[in-house]
């Protein structure tokens, strides 16, 4: 019984993430055609892990405290919630500037010609902050959809929030891209 409900709940979605990372491949693809600058590259799958590792922990949080009642349908934006939300976003930004300057010290130590530290890092931090916040709301949305339709919040955080997480973090990275080369031209780091 409970493989059949897990199932019905999670298999439509299965195929739904496929898509969609379909299309986030896609944009990774187009940005390897001309948004990058050099070296970040090699941040785009620490970025990935690291939105996809916080966020369905996240997820699988507040699931937990959906089975022991500390979020219900009625109450689904309280205390428990929020302060869940706030040490993802905290967390988010900490492992965020960490992997820019992780991965200004891999592209030296890879000798990749061209790397501006300064821009990798800001890339980073931009991009893992806009898409921790992102995520967090639709990490909300995910948990209030399962609750309303009365599905196992379990079998359905994991799955849309990787796959989201994966989408939602190469379009920022490339809006991050394009931002700080611009903005780059025009203080000069970039």
């Amino acid at each position: 019984m409970l493989m059949r409900q897990a199932i019905r709940q999670s298999l439509l979605l299965l195929v739904i993430c496929g898509l969609f990372e379909l299309f986030a491949g896609e944009i990774l693809h187009q940005m390897v055609d001309g948004l990058l600058l050099p070296g970040i590259i090699v941040l785009v799958p620490a970025l990935l892990g690291m939105k996809g590792n916080i966020e369905t922990t996240l997820g699988s949080r507040l699931g937990s405290a959906a089975h022991m009642g500390l979020i219900t349908k009625d109450d689904i934006l309280n205390a428990e919630m929020r302060e869940n939300i706030l040490g993802s976003l905290f967390l988010t930004i900490v492992m965020s500037l960490l992997a820019g300057i992780l991965a200004v010290v891999t592209c030296f130590l890879l000798g990749i010609d061209g790397v501006r530290p300064v821009a990798i890092i800001l890339v980073s931090l931009f991009a893992g902050t806009l898409a921790g916040m992102s995520q967090a709301g639709i990490t909300v949305g995910v948990i209030f959809v399962a609750f309303k339709r009365g599905y196992d919040p379990d079998n359905v955080t994991g799955p849309a929030l990787a796959t989201m997480g994966d989408l939602i973090t190469i379009a920022y990275i490339a809006l991050c891209v394009i931002a700080v080369k611009a903005l780059g031209g025009v203080v000069g780091f970039v």
